[in-house]
Formats: C-alpha cells, sequence, structure tokens
C-alpha cells in the first residue's frame, strides 16, 4: 500500500500536528525534502541545452495507406514553473510543461497534454548523449504504449525516434523527428 510504502522508504514519518494539539500525523521527512530542490535543479541543468528555437524534419515512413514523407517545422523550447520544467513554447508564447526531473522518485517525466496525452517516464535516464522515455499515451485518439528515445548531437543538433509497442511485445518504428538549433 501506498502509505506503508512511504513511511518503509522513510520519506514519510510521524509527527505532532501543527493544527490540532496531541495528534501525531504524517509528514514528510523534513531532511529529505531540504534536498530535494537542489537535487531537481542539478538533474533539470541536464535538459537546458534544449532551451531555445529550433527547426525540426519529422520523417515518417510508407505505411498501408501513407506515402513515406518529411514534415517539416519549428519547436521552441523554454524554462518555466520557476525554472522546474522544460516547456513547450506555443507560436502565441503560451507556455506548456513538458519535461521535467522527479526526485522522490529519480525518475524523468515527459508530459503531453494537448492533442495527444501521456506520461512517459524514464527512470534510468541519461545515458551518455541518450536518454529513453516510455509509457502509455494517446496519441490523436489513439491510446498505444509509446517509446521516445532521444540522442542529443552536440549543442546544435538533436532527435527523437517514435516506436509503438506491437502485441507480440516488439517496437516498431514510428517516426523520426531531427531538430536543429536556430542561431
Amino acid at each position: 500500500m501506498l502509505i506503508d510504502e512511504l513511511f518503509s522508504r522513510g520519506i514519510m514519518v510521524m509527527r505532532p500536528s501543527r493544527h490540532q494539539s496531541g495528534v501525531q500525523v504524517g509528514i514528510l521527512q523534513p531532511d529529505l525534502v531540504s534536498r530535494l530542490p537542489a537535487r531537481h535543479a542539478a538533474e533539470l541543468e541536464k535538459f537546458r541545452w534544449l532551451v531555445g528555437t529550433w527547426n525540426y524534419e519529422n520523417h515518417v515512413p510508407v505505411g498501408r495507406l501513407n506515402l513515406a514523407y518529411v514534415d517539416t517545422g519549428v519547436s521552441k523550447f523554454s524554462l518555466c514553473e520557476k525554472d522546474a520544467w522544460i516547456c513547450s513554447v506555443a507560436p502565441d508564447g503560451r507556455e506548456s510543461p513538458h519535461i521535467t526531473f522527479d526526485p522522490f522518485s529519480e525518475q524523468w517525466i515527459y508530459v503531453l497534454t494537448q492533442g495527444s496525452y501521456g506520461i512517459l517516464r524514464s527512470r534510468e535516464g541519461w545515458s551518455g548523449e541518450r536518454i529513453v522515455f516510455s509509457g502509455l499515451m494517446t496519441m490523436i485518439g489513439i491510446d498505444t504504449e509509446w517509446r521516445m528515445t532521444w540522442v542529443k548531437n552536440g549543442k546544435d543538433q538533436f532527435g527523437f525516434t517514435n516506436e509503438g509497442r506491437l502485441e507480440d511485445g516488439t517496437w516498431a518504428f514510428i517516426d523520426d523527428l531531427r531538430f536543429t538549433r536556430v542561431v
């Protein structure tokens, strides 16, 4: 059970209530909580390079009903929410939280909340210049298990490959996005 797990890991401890005299309540362990902002900030630095404006090419393979094609565009990313998130920036300037690090679980979180919906996670985090996110996603109305592999190629190029899990458990290529920084 969640509460038992939080106490057994030392994340929560029993302490006197601030609001009810003589009552013990569960609180987040103060020493642990005091270290979280620095841990979060240090990890988020690993994605700071993403801040800026990027041209992209989305390479989509031939399918049963489509020809292969390359879609192009511009994406912009910023630090937002008091530097707690990497956000995607819409053409009108509106920021949407997109990527963060959860210091409690020690994993990266990738969120989509507009048109496509999902929370992908990376428990392994960065390995060299590569990070892999996976999880359940609703992509334009279609539910799928999704894997997204990011590769950073220097300070001005990166890309990610999207894959969906097939019924037999294997991963199938969906598309490949390649980004180049606008200078």
